[in-house]
């Protein structure tokens, strides 16, 4: 009897349903684009190699990410995107080479309304969802991803449309 409950204590639930929203991101994609001109200064061109994979488990989806905004040296970090069944979204971590994690510039949550994933921290990005619900692919096979930053007011300005297209498809 004990071994059975002790082995109860190591088996997981599956992973939450809300993670398969996220399944057309996997692999490697590429996107070239510019920023607007907003509170980091003028519009610059930005290029960035983004790898998304699923955690052994399936209860984390991890980007790997080198992002370069105009002459800045180049961003390189990892994000853990998981979901939080009790408060009904998605919860992302980001850690990288341009800062130490702070609780304000290192998290982003994220919920579904009106047919997109919109996620907030200290910027605000969007991606619409599909007729199943998850992101959405475009009829090339890109993914577009919307941006906003805050302006001196606090108020979000749009900041830059990506589209990513994949890599060694």
């Amino acid at each position: 009897m004990v071994e059975r409950s002790a082995q109860a204590a190591f088996d997981a639930p599956p992973p939450d349903r809300e993670l398969q929203r996220l399944e057309p991101l996997l692999g490697t994609w590429t996107t070239q684009g510019h920023t607007e001109d907003s509170v980091y200064g003028p519009g610059v061109p930005v290029t960035s190699t983004e790898t998304f994979r699923w955690l052994d488990g399936g209860y984390f989806l991890v980007q790997e990410y080198e992002t370069t905004f105009g002459e800045e040296p180049t961003q390189r970090g990892v994000v853990y995107w998981g979901y939080d069944a009790e408060a009904g979204r998605f919860r992302l971590f980001f850690f990288s080479n341009n800062g130490p994690f702070t609780e304000e510039g290192n998290r982003y949550e994220g919920k579904v309304a009106d047919g997109r994933l919109t996620f907030v921290g200290p910027a605000r990005y969007q991606y619409e969802l599909d007729e199943e619900e998850k992101i959405k692919t475009n009829a090339d096979g890109s993914i577009s991803v919307a941006w906003w930053v805050r302006d001196q007011k606090g108020e979000w300005k749009p900041w830059m449309d990506n589209t990513f297209r994949k890599i060694g498809d």
